[in-house]
């Protein structure tokens, strides 16, 4: 799953400026932002961030009332950073005491935020196996009036990427939602796989400058049981071959070393 990351600050321009940066560094993060530590709150007793930032001065909860509050929630073992101005060694020191480690500073640049994130989760280290590849699938694309077969790229448990190639350019892809994918034997049908389409990137123009070839990024939000065991076991099966792979590959590099 793409990283997930929460900002609270009082500011908007704040908010956007941490939202912006860290979108150009991970197209595919997911970026919720709230100017209330109290309505944070009720977000994060349902739902799960691998990073939350907030500001160390907020009406209501401040930064560190909040930080105490999140130990109630699902998120109570989520990295958490204050932002401030009032930036110093006296004042960091006194986080550290109080449990806080992370502290970034306003302002911050683009680098200092990225260096912050990838000290505490490597997104991209976390994504290298969480997709696999199974060999000639694909998705399946209900439009109101035709299916689209998309090729399928990879796959985990909580989404898939796949490639389409267009006849025409059809608005409907951004609405169609319930996915099904066919993978060969012995793993067979997972369908009305309802998602939420995260990302659409065009790889490929036509003479007329119309999109072509499309890469859509698929999140899964609901589905079967019966297409959950597909997927997990197509999955599963993948993940298997691939640490096999990996294996027989590292003994012949001792084997050629030794």
């Amino acid at each position: 799953m793409a990283i997930q990351i929460l900002v609270v600050h009082e500011y908007t321009v704040i908010q956007k400026i941490a939202q912006n940066y860290i979108l150009t560094e991970y197209t595919d993060a997911t970026v919720k932002t709230f100017s209330a530590t109290l309505d944070a709150i009720e977000e994060l007793k349902h739902k799960k961030y691998n990073i939350i930032f907030c500001a160390m001065e907020m009406p209501g909860l401040d930064g560190i009332a909040f930080s105490e509050a999140i130990l109630d929630t699902m998120n109570k073992d989520t990295h958490f950073v204050i932002m401030t101005s009032n930036y110093g060694g006296d004042k960091i020191e006194a986080y550290k005491q109080l449990g806080i480690n992370n502290v970034l500073s306003i302002p911050f640049t683009q680098p200092q935020l990225t260096a912050l994130i990838q000290g505490l989760f490597d997104p991209r280290a976390s994504r290298v196996f969480e997709r696999f590849v199974v060999k000639d699938s694909a998705v399946v694309i209900p439009l109101a009036d035709i299916e689209l077969k998309a090729q399928l790229i990879n796959i985990g448990l909580n989404g898939l990427l796949c490639e389409l190639k267009l006849q025409k350019p059809d608005i409907q892809i951004l609405t169609s939602s319930n996915l099904s994918i066919k993978f060969p034997d012995p793993f067979g049908y997972a369908t009305q796989v309802q998602s939420c389409l995260m990302r659409m990137t065009v790889i490929k123009w036509d003479k007329n400058h119309f999109p072509k070839v499309l890469r859509l990024a698929y999140r899964f939000i609901d589905m079967s049981e019966v297409s959950k065991k597909t997927i997990q076991k197509a999955v599963s099966t993948s993940a298997k071959e691939l640490t096999l792979a990996e294996a027989e590959a590292l003994e012949r590099i001792l084997e050629a070393e030794s």
